[in-house]
C-alpha cells in the first residue's frame, strides 16, 4: 500500500493538524489516513477490511476492526492520563503481546514517544530486567505513563510505588477511573519529534538509550513496505521481540493490509510448523536462529512454499551455512546489516545467495544509504579495498543516544554514524565484515579477525556454529581461543579444528585452544557470549595461563 501523500515527510516540517479519536466511529471513515504518519497508515488499512484476521497471538486472533478500535480505546486512556507530545509512554507487557503494537499506535496517535521497559535484548523474547533496572529506565527516560498488562500489573504497582507519583498507570494495573469517556484530541504527526527510546542489549556495557525520531520511524516503515508491494496479504512470522528491528516489519505488513503470527520465543519445530499452517510469506530470525532451523530435523518435512522471504541479521553468517541453507529452504533468503542505532544499512537478496562469490559479503547498501570506510575513530576515508570502520549516512539514523552528548557526539558527526565495525568494500560495492574494532585479536604481534577464523572454521563437516576470540593472561598477553558446537551426532574433535584452520589460513590464525561444547553461550543480543567463554577458560584454568 502506499503511503497516503500527506504522511510526513522525511526532511522539513508540515503544519500540526488536529483531529478526534472516536472510538465507535465507522471503521470506513477517513481519520486515519487524514491523521498523517505509519500509524495512520496502519489504522486506515485495518479499517479498510475490518473482519479480517490482523494478529494472532496465544492461539487467539484479533480481528482489523477489533485492533483498530482498541487502539482508539488506548488512545483515549493514555491521553486522559497526560500522553501526548513531549510525553514518554512506558510499556511493560507480555513478549510480543498485540497489546506492545497498539500501546505505540496510541502513543504515536497522541505525538507521544514509547520506550519498552520489560527487557532490553534484541535476539530474544525470554527474561526480565530486575526491577530496579527498569525502574532506572523509567526514570532516566522521564516516563510519564507506564502501560502493564494483567501478567506485569504487580510489577507495575511496584515501579510506580518506587517513582513516587512521577509515573500513572494505564492498563489494568491502572485505577478505574482511567477511562473516560469523552473524544481525545489528537496530536499531529510531528517528525521531528521523538517517537522511539529503544535500548541496546547492554552486552558491552550499561545499556544505551537511542532516541529515534518521528520521521526516522515513518521512513523505516515506508521503505520496508517496499517489499510487500504487490502482495495481496503479506504474512509476517514474529519470533524476536516487538521492542526491536521486526517492529517496523510488523507495521509495514500491518500497513499492506497483511497480518502478523506472533510467537513469544524462537523453537525451531514451532516455527517450521507456523510456517506451514498459517502459510506464512515472510519471516525475520537472529543469524544463530537460521543455524538452529538448518540444525532441526522435523518428524514430517512441513510445506514452505508460500515462503517468499526468510529475513536473518544480527551477526555475520558463514557463507558454508548460507549455501546449506540456500539449497534447503530455496531462493527466500535475505541477509541484512544495521545496527539499533542505524536501522537497516545493507543487504544480500534471494539471487545473491545463489552465488557462492557473495556469500562472505553482507551485500550492498540499501538505496536510501550510503557508505564508506574510514581510519578507525576519524573521518577520514580509507583507499578503495582498505580495511577499516564501517561509517553510514542514512534518513533513519539516530539522533542520539539519550542523555549521553558525548557519546552522540563520538559516534554521529555530520550526518555519519561510526559503527564500530571493521570492513571492507569490494569492486562490486559489497561489504565484507571483519568483526567489532573491539574484537580483532593481537597474538605474537599479528593482528586476527575472528570472524575470517570463524568462516574456516565452518567448513568443516560436522561443525554447526564456532565462535573465535582472544583471551588475555596474567601478563595481558592476548590468545587466540575458538569453541566449537558439533552437529547432532557428528565427531569433532579441537585437533581436527586446528588442522583445518591450518590448512587453509595462516600459523597465527591457529586457535591455541578450542573448547568442543554442546551450544555457544548466547548474550543478549542473540550472538555468541565472548565474556562467559572468556570466563570459562579462566575458571578451567586455575593458574590463569594458557594450558
Amino acid at each position: 500500500m502506499a503511503p497516503p501523500e500527506e504522511a510526513a515527510p522525511v526532511h522539513g516540517r508540515r503544519p500540526r493538524v488536529t483531529h478526534r479519536i472516536e472510538v465507535d466511529m465507522e471503521l470506513s471513515d477517513g481519520w486515519w489516513t487524514a491523521h498523517g504518519g505509519y500509524a495512520a497508515r496502519v489504522l486506515s488499512a485495518l479499517a479498510a477490511h475490518p473482519h479480517r484476521a490482523a494478529v494472532r497471538w496465544r492461539r487467539h486472533t484479533v480481528s482489523a476492526g477489533e485492533f483498530a478500535v482498541s487502539v482508539g480505546e488506548t488512545a483515549r486512556v493514555l491521553r486522559e492520563l497526560g500522553a501526548g507530545p513531549g510525553r514518554v509512554v512506558g510499556v511493560l507487557t507480555a513478549s510480543n503481546s498485540p497489546d506492545m503494537l497498539r500501546v505505540r499506535y496510541a502513543a504515536h496517535l497522541l505525538g507521544a514517544a514509547v520506550c519498552h521497559i520489560r527487557s532490553t535484548k534484541p535476539g530474544t523474547t525470554t527474561g526480565m530486567l530486575p526491577v530496579e533496572a527498569q525502574l532506572r529506565m523509567l526514570l532516566d527516560t522521564r516516563v510519564g505513563v507506564l502501560f502493564a498488562d494483567a501478567e506485569h500489573a504487580e510489577r507495575a504497582h511496584a515501579l510506580a510505588e518506587s517513582a513516587r507519583g512521577r509515573v500513572a498507570l494505564a492498563g489494568p494495573a491502572a485505577p478505574e477511573s482511567a477511562a473516560g469517556a469523552a473524544a481525545v484530541t489528537a496530536a499531529g504527526w510531528d517528525p521531528h519529534a521523538l517517537a522511539v527510546i529503544g535500548f541496546t542489549s547492554g552486552s558491552t556495557g550499561r545499556p544505551k538509550g537511542i532516541r529515534l525520531s518521528a520521521a526516522a520511524w515513518d521512513n523505516l516503515v515506508s521503505v520496508t513496505g517496499q517489499s510487500f508491494a504487490g502482495e495481496a496479504e503479506p504474512r509476517l512470522l514474529v519470533t524476536t521481540p516487538l521492542s526491536h528491528t521486526v517492529a517496523t516489519m510488523a507495521d509495514a505488513v500491518l500497513a499492506a493490509g497483511g497480518s502478523l503470527v506472533l510467537h513469544e520465543e524462537f523453537e525451531p519445530g514451532a516455527v517450521l510448523r507456523a510456517l506451514a499452517d498459517h502459510r506464512i510469506t515472510h519471516t525475520f530470525m537472529a543469524t544463530p536462529h537460521l543455524y538452529q532451523l538448518l540444525d532441526h530435523e522435523p518428524a514430517t518435512h512441513p510445506d514452505l512454499s508460500s515462503l517468499r522471504q526468510l529475513i536473518y541479521t544480527g551477526s555475520a553468517a558463514a557463507p558454508a551455512r548460507l549455501a546449506e541453507a540456500a539449497e534447503r529452504f530455496g531462493p527466500v533468503l535475505v541477509q541484512g546489516y544495521g545496527t539499533s542505532e542505524s536501522g537497516r544499512i545493507t543487504f544480500l537478496h534471494p539471487g545473491d545467495h545463489q552465488d557462492p562469490s557473495l556469500l562472505p559479503t553482507v551485500g550492498r547498501p540499501f538505496p536510501e544509504n550510503e557508505i564508506r570506510i574510514c581510519a578507525p575513530g576519524s573521518e577520514r576515508p580509507m583507499a578503495a579495498g582498505a580495511t577499516g570502520e564501517v561509517c553510514v549516512r542514512s534518513p533513519h539514523l539516530m539522533d542520539g543516544y539519550w542523555a549521553d552528548p558525548a557519546l552522540s557526539v563520538r559516534t554521529l558527526h555530520r550526518g555519519w554514524y561510526r559503527t564500530g565495525d571493521l570492513g571492507r568494500v569490494d569492486e562490486r560495492g559489497c561489504l565484507h565484515l571483519l568483526g567489532r574494532i573491539a574484537d580483532v585479536v593481537k597474538t605474537d604481534g599479528v593482528l586476527v579477525h575472528p570472524s575470517v577464523v570463524e568462516q574456516r572454521i565452518l567448513t568443516l563437516p560436522g561443525v554447526a556454529q564456532a565462535a573465535v576470540y582472544g583471551v588475555r593472561d596474567t601478563d595481558l598477553v592476548e590468545h587466540l581461543h575458538a569453541a566449537v558446537v558439533p552437529r547432532p551426532g557428528a565427531q569433532v574433535g579441537a585437533e581436527d579444528v586446528r588442522a583445518h584452520i591450518a590448512a587453509g589460513l595462516t600459523d597465527a590464525q591457529v586457535p591455541e585452544e578450542v573448547l568442543i561444547l554442546d551450544a555457544l553461550p548466547l548474550n543478549a543480543g542473540g550472538k555468541p557470549d565472548l565474556a562467559r567463554l572468556r570466563l570459562a577458560w579462566h575458571s578451567a584454568t586455575p593458574s590463569n595461563t594458557p594450558a
